[in-house]
C-alpha cells in the first residue's frame, strides 16, 4: 500500500484488527504502528489545511479590496457623467464633439415610487417566507418541538 494518509489509516486499522484477534502481540503492535508515522502524515495535513486557510483569506482580502476599488471606480464614472451632463444643460448643448468622443444626451423613463405603501395590490410581486433557521434552532436547543425540523449534531475538525 501507498503512503498516504488513507492508505496509513486502513493499514493501522489491519493491525488493530490483527492486535484485537490475537494475531500478533502488543510489541508488535506498536512497533509496526510506529513505523508508519502516521502522527508525521497528521501533522503535515494540519500544516496544509492552516496554509490553504490563510491563501484563502488572502484571496478573500484581495477580493475585497478590489471589490471596494470597483465601487470607487464605479462611482468616479458617475460623478464624471453627472459633471458632463450638468455642463450640457448648462449650456444647452444636447450633442458635443471632443477629440475623439462625441458626447450626446439622452432621455429615459423610470418609476419613482415616493409612497410604496399606497401601490394598489395588483402591482406587487409576492414574496416566498424564508424560514428563520436561527430561531428554530434556538427554540429547538430549549427543547420545544417544531415540526418539520430537528436538532442534528455534525462533526468537524478543529486544529489548535
Amino acid at each position: 500500500m501507498g503512503n498516504s494518509l488513507y492508505n496509513l489509516t486502513i493499514e493501522a486499522q489491519m493491525l488493530q484488527e490483527m492486535l484485537e484477534n490475537g494475531d500478533i502481540d502488543e510489541t508488535i503492535f506498536q512497533d509496526t504502528l510506529e513505523s508508519l508515522d502516521i502522527d508525521t502524515k497528521i501533522e503535515n495535513v494540519c500544516k496544509m489545511i492552516r496554509n490553504l486557510e490563510q491563501r484563502a483569506l488572502m484571496f478573500k482580502t484581495e477580493k475585497d479590496r478590489m471589490a471596494d476599488r470597483q465601487r470607487v471606480a464605479e462611482n468616479c464614472v458617475k460623478r464624471l457623467k453627472e459633471n458632463l451632463l450638468t455642463h450640457m444643460q448648462m449650456t444647452a448643448n444636447s450633442k458635443l464633439t471632443a477629440g475623439l468622443f462625441t458626447v450626446s444626451k439622452g432621455k429615459s423613463k423610470s418609476v419613482n415610487l415616493f409612497d410604496e405603501t399606497i401601490i394598489p395590490e395588483n402591482f406587487l410581486i409576492p414574496q416566498p417566507s424564508k424560514v428563520d433557521k436561527k430561531a428554530i434552532g434556538d427554540a429547538l436547543k430549549k427543547g420545544e418541538t417544531i415540526a418539520g425540523a430537528e436538532l442534528v449534531e455534525n462533526e468537524f475538525i478543529r486544529i489548535k
